[in-house]
């Protein structure tokens, strides 16, 4: 049983993984819905979105810096009873989060076309993209916002409350995109401009949700002077985590762009492709996605409180439910992978090409898996600078020259690009669970005993 707070029963991961499971399916659906929706439109509309948003994506990263660091200092707080001192470090996130990202989306607004020219991309599709960058982009601090406040909702055991804010902002988003996209009950017809809007009304209903339910949620009140009080050293302790988990994840980031213009040379073709498979693969993603997250949470308040041999335990239950289920859920759907490609488009070489990349997701996935679990235990324990050093190794010296090697100087084309990004999930996978075995993660301190209120925090 997790100490320090009278919630601390509710605190499995069973009961924090499923709601963010549906979150996290929700929030997909919330990016694949421009997609299946505008693929109605043209293909080369869903191309432009599909690199737009991986631009978008990569600015996100940015955001999580506090957002991946501040769930894991909250949660360490709450295992040690500090719950004014938790509510403390929340105003002082929210507001850095807050000046950094509108400095971002200012730039999203002012500068898309330069964003853009790191695309090799026809001009038909570039003229869509810069208006959904615009936009969506521009609407960026709200997600920032989002990011912040989410974490410290779930670190005090409310997923659900973050898994409906999820599902209600997709619905919104879907309910404005049939308004927008195809201009029902009269409206006109936007295409990407009515996704975008669409994007970010959802996102504006959403973020004042949210701080509905940070307020509600919280043991101890957030008062209007912790703001500008900020805490610098909760802060710094937030961001040694969450500047090299940044790092990592803003590694992945820029190789999949890096990887992106590769597959762009391949012709609009493969680009399609690329985006239809990368739309349903994160479906897969999410199992162990949600179960990383939830064993995050549960890792963190036991470090917290001490329990540090109870958290290695927990991570290793948690990685063998995460493979099982990314497993079984990879083999049904590859028994559909074409019908499931056909939703998205009608072009035969576009379904041919996409339900082989699916089919080879059995190989890739489970090593994924390794990555998404280890790694947010990892994190909760303050073991953070090896999974960046891994990330930048693996992808730069393995994803990259194989993609290159594989799908232009060989001609294995679209598949020679994943087969190069399975050999960097599976390398990086293999090594972070001998690193977790290794127990070295047991050494790390991200808080002071006295800032845990604890005597000491060894296990």
């Amino acid at each position: 049983m997790l100490q320090g707070s009278k919630k601390a029963k509710t605190m499995t991961v069973f009961a924090i993984t499923w709601p963010i499971f549906v979150e996290m399916l929700f929030h997909i659906l919330m990016g694949n819905v421009d997609t299946f929706m505008l693929s109605h439109v043209s293909d080369d509309v869903v191309s432009a979105v599909g690199i737009s948003r991986q631009l978008i994506e990569f600015t996100i990263i940015l955001f999580n810096l506090l957002g991946l660091g501040v769930g894991v200092i909250i949660a360490q707080l709450l295992g040690a009873g500090k719950h004014k001192e938790a509510s403390q470090v929340t105003a002082s996130a929210l507001t850095f989060n807050l000046v950094f990202s509108l400095a971002i989306s200012i730039l999203f607004i002012v500068s898309r076309d330069l964003l853009l020219s790191f695309y090799h991309i026809p001009s038909s599709i570039k003229e869509h993209a810069e208006i959904y960058m615009m936009l969506v982009g521009g609407s960026l601090f709200l997600e920032a916002l989002m990011l912040t406040a989410g974490p410290v909702i779930r670190s005090h055991g409310f997923t659900r409350d973050t898994m409906m804010v999820g599902i209600g902002m997709n619905i919104i988003h879907v309910g404005g995109n049939a308004l927008l996209i195809y201009g029902w009950m009269g409206l006109p017809q936007l295409g990407v401009m009515g996704a975008a809007i669409s994007t970010i009304i959802s996102r504006i209903i959403a973020c004042v949700w949210i701080f509905i339910l940070l307020y509600k949620r919280t043991e101890a009140p957030i008062k209007l002077k912790y703001y500008f009080q900020m805490k610098w050293r909760e802060l710094t302790a937030i961001l040694k985590i969450g500047i090299p988990s940044g790092l990592e994840w803003l590694s992945y980031q820029m190789s999949q762009m890096v990887v992106t213009r590769i597959v762009s040379f391949m012709g609009a073709t493969a680009i399609a492709t690329h985006v239809y498979a990368n739309s349903i693969v994160y479906f897969f993603m999410m199992f162990g996605m949600a179960i990383g997250d939830g064993t995050e949470i549960v890792v963190a308040r036991l470090v917290g409180s001490g329990q540090k041999e109870k958290a290695y335990h927990q991570l290793l239950r948690s990685l063998r439910w995460a493979l099982g289920i990314t497993i079984v859920a990879i083999l049904s759907v590859s028994f559909f992978r074409q019908e499931i490609m056909s939703i998205f488009t009608e072009d035969a070489s576009i379904i041919s090409m996409g339900a082989t990349i699916l089919m080879f997701c059995i190989v890739l996935e489970p090593g994924r898996v390794f990555n998404h679990v280890v790694i947010n235990s990892l994190r909760a324990a303050g073991d953070v600078k090896f999974p960046l050093m891994m990330a930048i190794i693996s992808m730069w010296g393995i994803k990259f020259p194989l993609a290159y090697l594989l799908g232009i100087h060989f001609g294995y084309g679209l598949i020679g690009v994943w087969i190069a990004h399975a050999c960097d999930e599976w390398v990086r996978g293999v090594f972070h669970y001998f690193r977790w075995k290794g127990r070295r993660w047991q050494n790390k301190s991200l808080l002071s005993p006295a800032a845990l209120g604890q005597e000491s925090v060894s296990g």
